[in-house]
């Protein structure tokens, strides 16, 4: 039997569970194919109660999307504080990216779609977490000496972002395009975040 959550660990607790359950399934299945029945079924948390916690699949993604920028932005602050070469600095952004996947695929494939049905409340603290990473990023940046504008780097490397999940996961079509034109890559998505960060901080 389900029972609400009676504090504030216990909410928060219940939308961790939530959002875990929303990332596994979104790294597996396309966002339009996800019901909150599947999330209730991963959970110990019946589908009507999910409401009580979000009002839609798209506001769990957007609160994911959130939670792995701050993991992310936490990494990027740490790997800031450190004296790191530039290799090392560009292998790092790579390693965190890649382990915050669901921040790249949710760029490339549904951002425009949770950013329609959530409210700009949601939004602005969405935003000011990429502002922040935008400010760590800068950062990275001057360590690495990088002869380039750094607004003009920032702003380059995070219109990459929204096209590296695509390149790197193509869907079973594209594939079978991508195969039969020779147009295949052939990089993994770490790859590909690497050689991009060398061009960029040349």
């Amino acid at each position: 039997m389900y029972l609400r959550a009676r504090t504030k660990e216990q909410f928060d607790e219940r939308k961790k569970e939530i959002m875990n359950a929303m990332d596994s399934l979104y790294l597996n299945k396309e966002l339009n194919s996800i019901y909150l029945k599947d999330i209730s079924e991963m959970t110990h948390i019946t589908r009507t109660a999910i409401y009580f916690y979000y009002k839609s699949k798209e506001e769990i993604l957007l609160d994911s999307l959130y939670n792995h920028f701050i993991e992310l932005d936490n990494g990027l602050e740490s790997l800031a504080e450190k004296a790191f070469t530039k290799d090392e600095i560009i292998n790092s952004i790579a390693e965190l990216l890649e382990k915050n996947i669901i921040i790249l695929k949710t760029m490339s494939c549904n951002l425009e779609d949770i950013e329609r049905s959530t409210t700009l409340e949601n939004l602005i603290v969405l935003k000011k977490e990429l502002k922040r990473f935008q400010t760590l990023f800068k950062r990275l940046i001057q360590k690495c000496k990088c002869k380039n504008d750094e607004n003009i780097v920032t702003a380059s490397f995070i219109t990459m972002m929204y096209g590296y999940y695509p390149i790197a996961y193509p869907i079973e079509v594209q594939k079978e395009a991508m195969k039969q034109t020779g147009t295949t890559i052939g990089l993994s998505l770490k790859e590909i975040i690497t050689e991009s960060l060398k061009l960029l901080l040349k």
